[in-house]
């Protein structure tokens, strides 16, 4: 079944302070025009179809109106004054491409009768499927219309809204809020029968949508718990916000403390290393020592025992390596002592020991240079067996 659907907001250009989302003329161009960020609830954003005007002649017409509107007393339009005329108008679930650009004109004429040169822009969306409130798919495209009206800047807004224009007699009438509001139900009625009148009964359209489709309208009640549990979800969802950034906050925290403490640990680990390192150098130069000391013991355990008892050299060496009455701390300084000169000693020894088998082969070389001449300069001498006497030099 084909109903209408037609709808009507106002904008300002800083939005209500009463409302917890203000909505502002910017917002609502954004929205439409498909501004990048501004149509999060449209996942395959197209570019709108402009059918009347453009984005510039409203930019144009809302500076206007801001700059050069004065009310009765000739004050400037405040910046929660409402300056733009906002209007929806939609086409039945299942409505074909053909039907939509088929019926457009009606819809037009309509609008351009009624709001004149106001009319700023009239656009058409494609990129959004038909859900109904039941969320039942209707086809891949809602086809709809925008409607964007700014009035001339000697005009007043309230004359281009019903509904406030209602509210606004009723208060000069002297009638209480209620009465008030009352009155700008009825007056948005109008419209609707209006939009009714010439347009919805030219297309076959009935006035008022099934009852299974209408929304439950809320007591006064249950809209004021309704708008209380959405403040207090947004307040939990500030809170869980500010949770979540504290305990990223403490997770870097921590992380940066554990990377240094890791750090610590490591450099700790490398010194410890090195004094392990350091350890194991001492304790081989020690087996060394040990070693070397055992070997000499067992040394001078063999000279005792080879050793001539009349070597005193031999015997001073003994008394001098045999450290066995000593001490405990005396054997150590000697030790320590030990094996600081002995290398030197034991450099000299070689050395002298060098020197001498040098000399001894020196020696016996000039014995044998010696020998060799005295052979070669012997001649036999007559007057004997073996006389002999040296040839002249």
């Amino acid at each position: 079944m084909a109903y209408q659907f037609a709808h009507i907001n106002d904008y300002s250009q800083c939005g209500s302070k009463k409302s917890l989302n203000p909505k502002t003329s910017a917002g609502c161009l954004g929205e439409a025009f498909r501004d990048e960020g501004m149509a999060s609830h449209v996942k395959d954003q197209k570019k709108p179809e402009i059918l009347l005007g453009s984005r510039n002649e409203i930019n144009n017409a809302i500076e206007n109106y801001r700059e050069y509107f004065r009310d009765s007393i000739k004050h400037k339009l405040r910046k929660d004054g409402r300056e733009l005329l906002a209007g929806v108008f939609s086409w039945p679930p299942g409505s074909t491409k053909e039907y939509f650009n088929k019926t457009l004109h009606v819809i037009l004429y309509f609008l351009m009768k009624k709001y004149g040169k106001s009319l700023r822009c009239i656009l058409s969306h494609e990129d959004e499927p038909f859900i109904d409130d039941k969320n039942k798919y209707h086809g891949d495209i809602h086809f709809h219309i925008h409607f964007y009206v700014v009035p001339e800047p000697h005009e007043n807004f309230r004359d281009y809204h019903p509904g406030i224009y209602a509210k606004w007699l009723a208060r000069k009438e002297g009638l209480n809020y209620f009465q008030q509001n009352m009155r700008y139900k009825w007056s948005m009625g109008n419209w609707q029968d209006d939009v009714y009148k010439n347009v919805s009964l030219h297309l076959g359209w009935e006035k008022e949508r099934p009852k299974d489709l209408k929304e439950k309208r809320l007591s006064r009640t249950e809209e004021k718990i309704k708008i209380s549990a959405k403040e207090e979800s947004i307040k939990i969802l500030d809170e869980a916000r500010k949770n979540a950034e504290i305990i990223l906050l403490n997770a870097e925290k921590i992380k940066d403390e554990a990377e240094i403490k890791s750090k610590q640990i490591e450099n700790k680990m490398k010194e410890l290393e090195e004094k392990n390192k350091i350890l194991q150098e001492k304790e081989i130069k020690i087996t060394y020592q040990e070693n070397f000391i055992k070997g000499a013991e067992k040394a001078i355990s063999e000279m005792k025992k080879k050793l001539p008892a009349n070597d005193q050299l031999g015997i001073s060496i003994l008394n001098i390596l045999n450290v066995e009455n000593l001490r405990s701390n005396e054997k150590k300084e000697f030790y320590k002592i030990f094996f600081k000169e002995i290398p030197d000693f034991i450099k000299k020894i070689i050395k002298k020991a060098r020197e001498v088998s040098d000399q001894r082969i020196n020696n016996e070389k000039i014995e044998v240079i010696n020998n060799r001449f005295y052979q070669e300069t012997t001649i036999p001498v007559e007057g004997g067996v073996g006389a002999s006497r040296r040839r002249p030099t």
